[in-house]
């Protein structure tokens, strides 16, 4: 036998000793996504093989994955005491992934089925599955704390289930971290409509906009004034919000300037504005900086009008910026820099500086902005695009997201780089993926360690983060210090509302 045919035997052992050991039925947070093929792990952090142990704080969600190793279809219901939790489940669409995303993104989980699309389960029946199924589970916040019992039925089996509501109290609607680029021109293609800013399109959008602050993000255009006014009521809850120039002459540069800062007179929300994207070249950045002297000149500046640019601080631009996009920055720019006024923020994510937005990579990824925007103190971050059913960088048409999985591939004007699910949080309809799911489960992480540090509990909180993220963004090593593994991150959340039970002696009550 040769070498490669034993390695291939051997490979092929190991898969079927996985497969037969792995449990036929196993219930998994929101944050384990694994390719079809792959088998359920053994060990679960909310599932014992009897009963199905969840824990959370009031106006928490809670997510929940049944995973079925046999492929056959099933009924499954979740059921929880109404006062306790509001439950919804979702059928849950995988997409092939063929052609793995580049090395861009960080290392690809390979070749798969992955599941990420979430269709809501029509009614109160029971949901049908044949490998996955998932619930979210809604604490709300009137919720009384205590532990209540359900169950939940797969089939003829009954699974009871525990719900143990911590006296602590979270808000994900307020001041959300994550800002989610789109451009209107996607939604409105999606659903037949005309790209005007009539009121159809405007209802359609404030749909997307409820269901990404419903996980702990906000989506904003950076759009001219003009078509900001009949979007000014998705600026809600947020310190910042993005906002375009017109570039094209300094004159109409400084019109803008001074439209804006009449638009966000008397208000509590800071513009800002990025007209040039990711300059590269000494032209692009001498632009840049060209740009925002005329900004100020024109009035803005820190602290009315923000002038940022997705790069790296650098002696190119002077003073002339007040906010930087970029992981390199944090923490050894942004130490220095936060002393003259200016702001330190980080963009998207790829190993080991953060966790990847792509499809085909572990559940874990995007759950670490959280905890590595609490590590280091991020007040914003930045997602690129959370709705690009276009590939309009690369000069592509509308993309069949619900079946290809690439979604950004610069291969079609002479590039070689393309991710799987890059931009895309969100299908059309809206329909929120697993990874927004995780994304949710990481900010809500960061608002419970916030809490616990609200209460006296700074220096535990801030053991139990740098425990679980060593090392991000500038200070990275060569590969990734986070666990992947679900596990420990439940029960470093555990600790925390351990803590918060223990410490905060009724203020952990106090929502906000």
């Amino acid at each position: 036998m040769s070498w490669s045919q034993w390695v291939s035997c051997l490979l092929s052992a190991c898969l079927i000793v996985a497969c037969r050991s792995a449990p036929r039925m196993q219930l998994l947070g929101e944050t384990t996504r694994l390719p079809q093929h792959a088998p359920s792990p053994r060990e679960s952090a909310v599932f014992d093989g009897q009963t199905v142990r969840l824990r959370g704080a009031r106006g928490e969600t809670l997510g929940l994955q049944l995973r079925l190793a046999d492929g056959r279809e099933r009924e499954a219901r979740l059921e929880l005491p109404f006062e306790a939790a509001r439950t919804s489940s979702f059928v849950v669409r995988s997409l092939e992934v063929t052609a793995t995303s580049t090395s861009m993104y960080g290392p690809s989980a390979g070749p798969g089925v992955y599941p990420d699309v979430l269709v809501p389960s029509s009614g109160t029946g029971p949901v049908r599955c044949t490998r996955l199924a998932y619930f979210d589970v809604a604490i709300p916040s009137s919720a009384q704390p205590g532990r209540y019992s359900g169950s939940l039925q797969v089939d003829d089996r009954t699974v009871p289930v525990t719900l143990e509501v911590s006296s602590a109290a979270i808000d994900l609607s307020e001041d959300p971290l994550v800002w989610v680029f789109y451009l209107p021109v996607e939604i409105a293609r999606a659903h037949g409509l005309q790209d005007d800013d009539g009121p159809a399109l405007i209802e359609r959008e404030a749909v997307y906009h409820q269901l990404f602050r419903e996980h702990g993000a906000f989506l904003a255009a950076d759009l001219r004034p003009a078509r900001f006014e009949v979007r000014r009521r998705f600026v809600q809850n947020v310190k910042y919000w993005p906002v375009a120039v017109d570039t094209s002459s300094d004159e109409a540069i400084a019109a803008d300037v001074r439209s804006w800062l009449e638009l966000f007179r008397d208000s509590n929300v800071t513009p800002f504005a990025i007209p040039v994207d990711e300059p590269r070249s000494l032209s692009e950045k001498q632009r840049a900086r060209h740009i925002a002297e005329v900004i100020g000149r024109a009035g803005g500046g820190r602290p009315a009008f923000l002038r940022a640019v997705t790069d790296a601080q650098s002696a190119v631009y002077g003073d002339s910026m007040d906010l930087f996009f970029s992981p390199a920055n944090i923490p050894a720019a942004a130490q220095v820099g936060q002393a003259r006024g200016q702001r330190f923020w980080t963009y998207n994510g790829r190993p080991p500086a953060a966790g990847s937005m792509i499809l085909d990579t572990d559940g874990i990824a995007l759950r670490t902005w959280g905890w590595i925007a609490e590590r280091y103190g991020v007040e914003l971050w930045y997602a690129w695009e959370g709705l690009y059913f276009s590939d309009r960088y690369n000069r592509g048409g509308a993309t069949d997201v619900l079946r290809d999985p690439i979604t950004f591939d610069e291969r079609s004007r002479g590039g070689s780089d393309f991710g799987n699910g890059d931009g895309l949080l969100a299908y059309p309809g809206p329909l929120p993926s697993l990874r927004l799911k995780a994304l949710r489960r990481g900010l809500q992480d960061r608002l419970l360690l916030r809490k616990l540090a609200a209460c006296g509990g700074a220096e535990k909180a801030r053991r139990i983060v740098r425990r679980v993220v060593p090392q991000a963004l500038g200070e990275a090593s060569e590969k990734p210090s986070w666990s992947i593994e679900e596990l420990g991150w439940e029960r470093a959340r555990y600790e925390v509302l351990d803590a918060i039970e223990r410490d905060c002696h009724g203020q952990a009550a106090v929502a906000r």
